[in-house]
């Protein structure tokens, strides 16, 4: 195992790593920040290539890119080695019984997600409702690149889909429903589902993967299809999991992040279409707060790449709560605050559709 960590240190840029979390500026032969871990107005962190660690004067922190990476995702070593290992390129040697290390159940749980959404898209592209389901994207306005670099995908109607697809892949039913995937059967007599003591959650709905800032799925958001019923919920999502915290998470990060360092500035919409739409236009620095009020662990998120936000949440009333509840968060955190203000009752992804220069 010592081998696989060296290697994986040996080809891990560490300021390039680092840089996907926080803004970094040169610092002579060596990159400054504001520390992610402790509130400070001067840079105090610093990081060196050279040694290929980090270490903040400030609070004292520091180490190496394992280190980094679990402060700042609150995981384990292992995980971080396998979310490491991956992105480096390294294979690793799997622990055998009797190592006296016990494997955690989130690389399995990340596995199970990114079967699950290749399955999605499969089924959006070559399903048998694959028509139907891309000429409504395509009439909301998306490319088929844009709904590819997305991951969209569908999950046809039926009870046991995606379990049945998983348990073929060796994966048990208490691992899959710990994913989020899968609904516990009530205890009363409904016939369609008595086989099983669950069932799929999503059915029937356009599927949006929710990546964490890496590109990791970590669960996802459903979208009822197009005529389809919707007494029960417009949108479903994921359930709070070992993976999936609602409140932690912002939409699109991961294609976002990169993006708001460079124009020190990020864009704020409601919702996954918002976003998607957003980007197509030419504006990659915007995420989603997935229909909430922003809070303290998303600002958080947000200061590690700019202090300036323009919030362009739905015009409708909730959206306008949100929106002077958000901006609240942002003003007691020091961030700067622009309100974006659509027409009447649109939401940004209508405003783009209808007229790209408008949103500009």
């Amino acid at each position: 195992m010592n081998a696989d960590v060296e290697e994986v240190k040996s080809r891990i840029n560490i300021v390039e790593l680092v840089g996907e979390y926080i803004r970094l500026t040169k610092a002579g032969s060596n990159w400054r920040a504001l520390c992610p871990f402790h509130n400070e107005k001067s840079p105090s962190f610093m990081v060196s290539e050279e040694r290929r660690s980090w270490h903040c004067f400030g609070c004292g922190k520091g180490g190496d890119a394992f280190s980094f990476v679990m402060d700042m995702e609150g995981i384990g070593f292992r995980e971080v080695l396998e979310q490491l290992a991956q992105k480096a390129g390294v294979p690793l040697k799997r622990f055998k019984k009797g190592d006296g290390e016990q494997e955690s159940l989130k690389p399995k749980l990340f596995n199970i997600l990114e079967l699950a959404t290749k399955w999605y898209e499969k089924n959006l592209w070559e399903g048998k409702e694959r028509d139907k389901i891309l000429q409504y994207l395509r009439e909301r306005g998306l490319t088929d690149g844009t709904i590819r670099k997305f991951r969209l995908g569908w999950a046809p109607d039926g009870w046991r889909n995606i379990l049945e697809f998983l348990q073929k892949r060796d994966y048990k039913i208490n691992e899959i429903a710990k994913s989020g995937l899968l609904v516990e059967k009530e205890a009363n007599n409904n016939s369609q589902v008595q086989n099983s003591g669950h069932y799929d959650r999503f059915r029937g709905r356009i599927m949006f993967p929710i990546q964490d800032v890496v590109g990791w799925v970590i669960g996802f958001s459903a979208r009822v299809a197009p005529g389809g019923d919707e007494k029960n919920a417009k949108y479903i999502n994921t359930p709070q999991s070992e993976l999936y915290d609602k409140s932690k998470t912002l939409y699109g990060l991961h294609l976002a992040k990169a993006e708001i360092k460079k124009k020190d500035e990020v864009v704020l919409v409601e919702g996954n279409m918002d976003v998607i739409a957003s980007h197509q236009a030419g504006f990659p620095n915007t995420v989603a707060v997935s229909g909430t009020a922003l809070t303290h662990d998303q600002i958080k998120i947000i200061k590690r790449y700019t202090e300036n936000i323009k919030m362009a949440f739905d015009m409708d009333s909730a959206g306008q709560v949100a929106a002077k509840k958000s901006a609240r968060v942002c003003l007691e955190n020091d961030l700067n605050v622009r309100i974006v203000l659509l027409s009447s009752g649109k939401d940004a992804a209508d405003v783009i559709r209808e007229n790209k220069e408008i949103w500009e």
